[in-house]
């Protein structure tokens, strides 16, 4: 304990003295908000049912004029505003693997594989990359749809770091974020990702590094948006504890066991996924200008032409030349019909490889050899061309609609018996439509069908969409959002194919039948979700152990892992209320949710997940906001998913030795800092650990006590 203190007492008061002295001189340089959206940014940045309400205001010395953000919307390139980042309010929740409200399980490394536990709908394989081994990384890749593109008036720069633990089982996340304008319709951008775990337990580092950069055009016509990102992710597998004892009853033991000294199954043995990817959207969009006087009156209207010039006769132009220098009228482009094209190109490898055959581990092997070097590699291309009529270009155009298609190329390779790469191609065209109303202040919805009519998938088919109601009430909106889908699709090709040392094999699955139905009624800082959903022919990953030994232990278990699909219907139910309530500095925080699967053994999650977090909120001197508090994760017993490492995915228990997690609290304490912008915490985690139940995963312990700091620091001239 003292060298962890030791470690981040200095840092500690060096960040507090260097936020002074930003402070001072926040007259030259001034803070933003986030440059990207990850799953945890994601719901602190006002998107998703747990988000702060409309009453949480944003510190305007923390956003210039002239800074926005925004999101793209990946089939159709829309533009999706995004509030930037400046609240303190979870902030120390940020860079947790688990989530921002603990909602994942993982085997217990900063940026180690991950899966949810509350099932909201996952596994959407025809919307999605068929590319299935980066789904365990979400905490760390960002997906298009939330790739956030910056407008800002000078350069801006944000710096962040996460650290905890010592120099030999810590952790440090680094981020470096820029952007900048060209003139006041272009920008450019660039982020850089950088994470680095030891490890708490042996054989179990982790590291991961992504970089991208991004560009856009928004003029009133052409608008253009692109971006090209890079990652690499390793984890180092250590196939979980070779004893559970060593947590659960250390006193089992004639030797106290640390924890990095608990004998684990595997050595030399390690997962990389490599991530490249590109995209671009532009639209060409036909319509008119209007000048509109301060109470909204329309004055003039010009008509734009395909090369975008305005009325051409002399009189025309003399109006609009005196219109355009007339400061108390505003300019407003308003597109009537536009033709969009979006290009989606990704380019990943997914190795994984292992020093020694690893008899008393893996229970099968498919190839010759001592040592595994399993590799397959996916590319694919999207193009996607529709057709738009633009919403709200006369009163009485209530509604917008699209028509669009869309072709795939997708290639996957995977080594033969004999090691050599082979090369199966795939090519989908798919056609749809879809009608929105996203614009008005009280009935927004939005229904989309596709269906795919050529290729190996013929007839899979998506009927998505839904409808909000918004009421105005007081200072913030009731709404009402109800949604649902049904889907006819084939599993992901990895769950059809694969090859490797140790898993193999080549299926011909049906197609998954999925309908879904939900809701949110939402008001201030409280929500309500419900949502059902029926599946027919759910296809999953499956561990199997099996064992010589008379008497069966986890360090005699031999595992394999294949996929099985479960063809009758599977039902699952779930209910999730989320709330902040404040009395004076006193600050309470809650998401519940109830959640049951008709079959346990197929689709397993607990019946009960909460989180709650009590605070105290005040400033010190006026000036240094300060949260102080505690929050609690909690889940009911259940047999929580398994991790693979042949495969790098997560997978149902072997019925025969499965084995519950759960009915356990994580506990961590905070305090979180906000100096005019600048923001940084102090966090104490799961400072229970002594209580010995700390699974996630089967096999796999979390961490113990560990303190971790953060800083965020933004600049702009």
């Amino acid at each position: 304990m003292t060298k962890i203190f030791s470690r981040f007492l200095p840092s500690f008061f060096v960040s507090i003295a260097l936020a002074v002295l930003f402070a001072i001189q926040c007259n030259a340089q001034r803070p933003l908000g986030s440059f990207t959206a990850r799953e945890n940014d994601r719901q602190r940045t006002g998107i998703g049912h747990f988000a702060h309400s409309e009453k949480d205001s944003i510190d305007p010395n923390s956003v210039p004029k002239g800074y926005f953000t925004w999101t793209l919307d990946e089939r159709f390139g829309s533009v999706r505003p995004q509030r930037p980042d400046t609240l303190s309010y979870l902030f120390q929740n940020v860079n947790n693997t688990d989530g921002l409200h603990g909602e994942y399980n993982f085997t217990g490394s900063l940026g180690a594989p991950r899966t949810a536990r509350i099932y909201n709908g996952r596994g959407d394989f025809m919307m999605g990359s068929q590319f299935v081994f980066e789904r365990p990384y979400n905490w760390f890749l960002v997906p298009t749809d939330r790739f956030v593109f910056t407008n800002t008036k000078s350069p801006v720069a944000r710096l962040d770091y996460h650290s905890s633990g010592s120099k030999t089982d810590g952790d440090d996340h680094f981020v470096a974020r820029f952007s900048t304008n060209i003139n006041k319709r272009a920008g450019i951008g660039f982020n850089v990702d950088y994470a680095y775990a030891r490890g708490y337990y042996k054989n179990q580092n982790h590291s991961s590094i992504d970089g991208s950069i991004y560009g856009y055009y928004r003029g009133d016509q052409y608008q253009a948006h692109g971006y090209y990102e890079t990652g690499y992710i390793k984890n180092v597998e250590n196939g979980g504890l070779q004893d559970e004892r060593y947590i659960t009853n250390p006193n089992f033991f004639p030797t106290r066991y640390g924890a990095s000294d608990m004998p684990v199954r595997l050595e030399g043995v390690r997962n990389t996924v490599s991530i490249d990817r590109a995209f671009f959207t532009h639209r060409l969009s036909a319509g008119y200008v209007q000048y509109l006087d301060s109470a909204g009156r329309e004055v003039h209207r010009a008509v734009q032409t395909r090369a975008g010039k305005a009325d051409t006769d002399s009189a025309a132009l003399k109006q609009l030349q005196t219109l355009s220098q007339d400061s108390t009228l505003v300019r407003r482009f308003v597109p009537v019909a536009s033709l969009i094209h979006t290009l989606r190109a990704e380019s990943n490898y997914r190795n994984f490889t292992s020093r020694k055959k690893l008899d008393d581990f893996f229970a099968n092997f498919f190839t010759n050899g001592d040592a595994a070097a399993d590799s397959t590699h996916y590319l694919s291309v999207q193009n996607t061309l529709a057709l738009e009529m633009n919403e709200g270009f006369k009163k009485w155009v209530k509604t917008g609609m699209r028509l669009f298609a869309k072709h795939e190329f997708a290639r996957f390779t995977l080594p033969d018996v004999d090691l050599h790469q082979k090369a199966t191609i795939f090519n989908y065209f798919t056609v749809g439509a879809q009608l929105l109303r996203e614009n008005a202040h009280t009935l927004r919805y939005n229904v989309l069908g596709e269906m795919r009519t050529t290729g190996k998938d013929w007839g899979e088919f998506n009927v998505e969409g839904n409808i909000g109601l918004h009421f105005r009430m007081a200072q913030d909106t009731l709404a009402l959002v109800a949604g649902g889908f049904v889907r006819n699709e084939s599993p992901a090709f990895y769950y059809n194919h694969y090859h490797g040392r140790n898993a193999w094999w080549d299926k011909d699955l049906n197609h998954v039948f999925r309908a879904r139905i939900e809701g949110t009624l939402s008001y201030r800082a409280t929500s309500l979700s419900v949502g059902v959903e029926s599946m027919q022919n759910y296809a999953y990953f499956r561990e199997t152990q099996s064992t010589d030994a008379t008497t069966p232990t986890l360090a005699k278990m031999k595992y394999g892992v294949n996929v099985d699909q479960y063809t009758d219907n599977i039902q699952i139910a779930s209910a999730t209320f989320a709330n902040r309530w404040a009395w004076g500095p006193l600050h309470w925080d809650n998401q519940l949710t109830l959640q049951k699967s008709s079959n346990e053994s197929v689709l397993p999650v607990p019946v009960f997940t909460g989180w709650t977090n009590l605070y105290l909120q005040f400033k010190i001197a006026h000036v240094l906001a300060t949260q102080l508090g505690a929050d609690v994760r909690y889940f009911t017993a259940y047999y929580a998913p398994t991790y693979s490492p042949i495969i790098g995915q997560y997978a149902v228990q072997d019925a025969t030795y499965r084995t519950k997690l759960g009915n356990y609290p994580w506990i961590n304490a905070y305090v979180n800092f906000k100096l005019k912008g600048v923001r940084f915490y102090l966090a104490y985690t799961h400072v229970n650990s002594s209580e010995g139940r700390s699974f996630l995963v089967p096999h796999y312990p979390t961490n113990q006590r560990l303190l971790h700091f953060g800083i965020s620091w933004t600049f702009f001239n």
